[in-house]
């Protein structure tokens, strides 16, 4: 069986759909076209036959990867990734706090879960869990250890695209290329639902599909520009999010962000002076 070398964990609203975009594009890299397995958070028990499946493709040569962004938030994914796959490299992608929760925000708008104001989203703690980067790193720092774990800021990612895939193609060992111009196109722009109740029974089949080896529908879905364009429209306008908002997002965020910096020796703490 063909096994990942590789895995990216988490979080969402980081990018991921262009890295899998990216990560293909590569000739040393193979990610499985299905962005989500869900292998190891809610269809384990169809065991590794079942998840090799997915990168059966994948040429012998090939550095082999899943991009699985709902991991890091299950508690059981870390050990079970090592128990699995042994000592794989996991890579991780980080937002500014402000700027995810806003993402997340627009997100369950746009799929019919909340119709609230932004400030209603983060009254009710909808995106608290998702700030608290010490609960959800610490398992993998303390099963891999910090040098097998690969951590970029989705700022990064969209200010210096190629500086940040040359890293990380240094971090799984293999050689450096150059983005070709149409993986450098913007996806997953924000948007919102043309009919609420539609979207809304789209994210509905999604979550049940996920638990029942629905991966391979679900992303051709996903993937089908048509299909995406029937269920909704480019977001124009995003909410405003004033100060007093942004110190209790960012004071949230910031002990966990400190722990980023002790543990990795990277400046996250710098999104609490500018937000970028």
């Amino acid at each position: 069986m063909r096994l990942p070398d590789f895995i990216y964990v988490g979080t969402g609203k980081a990018g991921t759909t262009w890295l899998l975009k990216a990560l293909n594009a590569h000739p040393n890299i193979y990610v499985t076209p299905v962005k989500e397995t869900n292998f190891f958070d809610l269809n384990h028990d169809k065991g590794l036959g079942w998840y090799a499946s997915f990168f059966a493709d994948a040429p012998a040569d090939s550095v082999v990867g899943e991009i699985a962004h709902r991991y890091l938030r299950d508690g059981r994914t870390a050990d079970r990734i090592l128990r699995d796959l042994g000592p794989v490299k996991i890579v991780i992608g980080l937002r500014e706090p402000v700027d995810y929760c806003v993402s997340d925000y627009l997100f369950t708008r746009r799929s019919g879960q909340f119709d609230g104001t932004f400030a209603d989203w983060h009254r009710e703690g909808r995106s608290h869990g998702a700030l608290r980067y010490r609960d959800m790193i610490e398992p993998y720092v303390e099963r891999f250890g910090p040098e097998n774990i690969h951590i970029y800021r989705f700022d990064d990612l969209a200010r210096r695209p190629q500086a940040m895939v040359d890293d990380l193609s240094g971090f799984l060992g293999v050689p450096a290329f150059t983005l070709p111009p149409e993986v450098l196109q913007p996806v997953n722009v924000a948007r919102s639902a043309r009919v609420r109740w539609l979207a809304k029974l789209a994210s509905i089949a999604s979550k049940r599909l996920k638990r029942h080896g629905g991966q391979r529908l679900i992303s051709a879905v996903k993937f089908n520009p048509l299909v995406q364009a029937v269920l909704y429209r480019r977001l124009r306008d995003k909410p405003e999010v004033d100060e007093a908002l942004r110190r209790d997002i960012r004071a949230l965020a910031a002990p966990h962000l400190a722990w980023l910096d002790e543990t990795f020796g990277k400046s996250f703490s710098s999104w609490l002076e500018s937000g970028t």
